[in-house]
């Protein structure tokens, strides 16, 4: 790798052309010309630069231009009048002015100037600002992150237009980088939550790091911990909320979310909804959204080991209902239960993956159809249909995906515990459940704060209390900065005075 670039251009070019293979690469462009009594040359990638701008900006001042400079005066002019692009920088680094080339930026380089002058006129094509596909909302914006992380930036900072606002700009990958952002609110976010992400992003020891939920997996405290360690989201009003409540975001270049860490088990239950609406349809939809939790998670193994090992605790009506409709049933309730889990799990996934409304009608039918076959060719009951259909509803009315993957993953658990050793075995299995997601940690806070251990925190855990009574901020703010509102907020509005 040259270290330094060379007064020479002819030299300079021989060692572009060999480290981007022009011999054989027609992707990146090059164009020579004359400017300022000097031999210039000019560098892009084909659709990653704008073509009209670099007209514009680069070559019609050069090829205007009328006197002879040349060596840190040519530069010099270069940077500061010709050159006519908002973002222009001299890199006397090749393999920094290498990597900004491949991401989009225009380098030119001059006879006689021992440094490479990159200009920013990135144009490449990319999706615009679309509806949230996984977070969609009733009330409250629908606008969600795209692919570019400029993008991604730019909407944070319309949404908190404050210098208090910080972004660092790094590279994550060793081969290949990809450029990341780490966002923080000054003054609120800990300075210790700063500095141990950048340490874990320099520690990413992977040769390419393509989108998130890979980094994720590099930056956890435990990757054999049961539910995910940091908070992801594609709406940057939830992103700004994040950063008011003391979290730091992190952003990869291609990839249309973010990850806010540290983070709790309390905030995998929250939903963009719940901040728009009032204080008690919050708190209900919240609950809900924790007993479709306790359904996924224990029901099929609930419902096996009380009829198989403890049918007596069961009404008399309801017990004689089960024993009737098993009554030509050809397997074990146990080997039913696994069986029609499997079949729930398969069509969930396949409807995932068909494209579009198909999915939605593709699950529906074959429910439909194999729920009402295996009826009738008494492979099931319909009571353990039923089951099962709660269990996979109460996994759906989780807002976060991969903590619904996660439960899906305890159901089974939890039913080859209940199935096996009965009740007793569904309060073990239960009980080392909470042991181990209560040992976890993400970022070196407790997973289960702040109520387990007991943190001073906002009014808006697992119950959402009135808004003029959330007057902190989360326990993972500063302490200074743990008070959001500075006047004494009042219900009817405003501040007391």
């Amino acid at each position: 790798m040259q270290a330094r670039f060379h007064r020479a251009l002819k030299r300079n070019m021989e060692w572009l052309d060999e480290q981007l293979g022009l011999s054989y690469n027609d992707d990146v462009i090059t164009r020579e010309f004359s400017a300022l009594g000097h031999d210039c040359a000019m560098y892009y990638v084909d659709g990653m630069a704008n073509g009209a701008d670099m007209a514009h900006h680069i070559l019609k001042p050069l090829l205007r231009a009328t006197e002879e400079l040349s060596g840190r005066q040519a530069l010099e002019a270069l940077l500061r009048r010709y050159l006519q692009a908002p973002e222009v920088a001299a890199c006397d680094d090749p393999a920094q002015a290498l990597s900004g080339l491949m991401r989009g930026q225009t380098l030119v380089l001059m006879d006689t100037v021992d440094a490479a002058v990159m200009v920013d006129l990135r144009g490449f094509v990319r999706r615009p600002v679309t509806v949230p596909q996984t977070e969609s909302v009733v009330v409250g914006p629908h606008e969600a992150f795209n692919e570019s992380l400029r993008d991604n930036l730019t909407l944070l900072h319309r949404l908190l237009p404050t210098p208090k606002l910080a972004v660092r700009m790094c590279e994550v990958g060793t081969s290949f980088p990809t450029q990341a952002a780490l966002c923080y609110l000054r003054g609120v976010c800990k300075p210790s939550t700063v500095d141990e992400l950048e340490r874990r992003l320099q520690n990413a020891a992977l040769d390419h790091v393509l989108t998130l939920g890979v980094l994720s997996q590099l930056i956890e405290d435990d990757p054999f911990a049961p539910l995910p360690q940091s908070a992801s989201t594609e709406r940057p009003d939830r992103a700004a909320s994040f950063l008011l409540e003391g979290q730091a975001l992190i952003l990869l270049d291609g990839t249309p979310y973010c990850l806010a860490m540290p983070m709790g088990f309390w905030h995998l239950f929250h939903a963009p909804d719940d901040s728009y609406m009032r204080w008690q349809q919050g708190t209900f939809m919240r609950l809900v959204r924790m007993a479709g939790a306790l359904l996924c998670l224990i029901l099929p193994g609930l419902f096996v080991s009380l009829v198989v090992f403890q049918p007596i605790t069961m009404p008399m009506s309801l017990l004689t209902n089960i024993i009737q409709s098993r009554s030509v049933v050809s397997i074990s309730l146990f080997a039913e239960a696994l069986l029609m889990l499997a079949v729930f799990n398969l069509i969930n996934e396949a409807g995932t993956r068909i494209p579009g409304l198909m999915g939605s009608s593709f699950g529906l039918v074959s429910a439909l159809i194999l729920g009402t076959a295996a009826v009738d060719a008494g492979l099931v009951s319909p009571l353990l249909i039923i089951v099962v259909a709660l269990s996979g509803l109460g996994s759906y009315a989780l807002p976060n995906y991969p903590l619904s993957l996660s439960f899906r993953i305890g159901q089974l658990i939890m039913l080859l515990a209940g199935g096996f050793l009965g009740i007793p075995g569904l309060c073990l299995g239960l009980t080392f459940l909470i042991m181990r997601v209560a040992g976890m940690e993400s970022l070196g806070e407790p997973y289960l704060a702040p109520a387990s251990p007991r943190r001073v925190h906002n009014p808006d855990l697992l119950l959402r209390a009135p808004l003029f009574r959330q007057r902190l901020r989360a326990y993972l703010a500063q302490p200074e900065a743990m008070l959001r509102a500075r006047g004494r907020m009042r219900r009817g509005g405003g501040d007391a005075p």
